[in-house]
């Protein structure tokens, strides 16, 4: 009788041990949700932490770049001129609602790949990183840009993921070192202005002649010794300045251009007629010094 009376009291502690076991199983559950979230939350703002680091190692002020969050993530605009810095932080990747990016006039060596995130930028300056060298592929993704500018950087050829950044409007690569522009500068016929003087040009590609939006071209200061017909087709053209290069001759299409106002032809080495000049009827600023 007396193991009988026994049995429910042992049922009960089976019973009562599964449940301290399922409640044990609960709080390490939540304990281990909640360490988590916490690895979640440092590891999220990690990027942060990297990014004022780098601001205040650099010394950047904070009027250029808060410290705040909110303030930091609210950026649309970012100016960070004349700052001297050598390299910028992965961390720069997480201000996606940047349309504004200027770093010109500091010494990158590099760019992180990170900057190819900021996928909302329309205007990036570069110029003036005379130790930059290379460029990220990932700038490619940025297919919003309308403004690029890379002026003297000492790049020798432009890479050819520029061509995917079909919305520029504005490229200017003057004071490079280039002795040709690619043949897919072509792809960008969106562009309105192009500078690309004190560089070391010789020619131009045959697809120059598709940026038919062209408004202003500067080839300047280049050893440029003859251009392409088809710079004819740049029926647009306002200002085109050809100062200070090896041209013997223009080609005749150059007498499309009706809509020219201002031509620089100074200090080249001309033998040839150049008759047909005649017909740019709108020219207002014509200089032909130093034939």
């Amino acid at each position: 009788m007396s193991d009988n009376k026994n049995l429910p009291q042992k049922k009960d502690s089976a019973e009562v041990a599964l449940q301290k076991t399922t409640s044990l199983l609960s709080i390490t559950n939540k304990i281990l949700a909640n360490r988590a979230n916490r690895t979640l939350v440092v590891s999220d703002d990690a990027w942060l932490d990297e990014l004022i680091a780098w601001a205040d190692e650099n010394n950047i002020p904070e009027k250029q770049l808060p410290r705040d969050k909110q303030a930091i993530l609210a950026l649309t605009e970012l100016y960070l001129v004349n700052n001297q810095f050598t390299e910028l932080p992965e961390s720069i990747g997480k201000l996606t609602n940047l349309t504004v990016l200027s770093l010109a006039k500091n010494q990158l060596t590099k760019l992180p790949e990170s900057i190819g995130k900021l996928t909302n930028l329309t205007v990036l300056f570069l110029g003036r990183n005379k130790q930059l060298t290379t460029l990220p592929v990932f700038i490619g993704n940025l297919t919003n840009l309308t403004r690029l500018g890379l002026s003297d950087i000492h790049f020798t050829a432009l890479p050819e993921f520029i061509g995917n950044l079909t919305n520029l409007t504005e490229l200017d690569l003057d004071e490079n070192s280039f002795t040709t522009l690619p043949e897919f500068i072509g792809n960008l016929t969106k562009l309105t202005e192009l500078n690309s003087y004190n560089n070391q040009l010789t020619e131009l590609p045959k697809s120059i002649g598709k940026l038919t939006n062209l408004i202003k071209l500067d080839l300047s200061n280049n050893q440029l010794t003859e251009l392409p017909e088809s710079i004819g087709k740049l029926t647009n053209l306002i200002d085109l300045n050809l100062r200070d290069n090896q041209l013997t001759e223009l080609p005749e299409s150059i007498g499309k251009l009706i809509k020219l106002t201002g031509l620089n032809l100074s200090n080249n080495q001309f033998t040839e007629s150049t008759e047909f000049i005649g017909k740019l009827t709108n020219l207002t600023n014509l200089t032909v010094i130093h034939w």
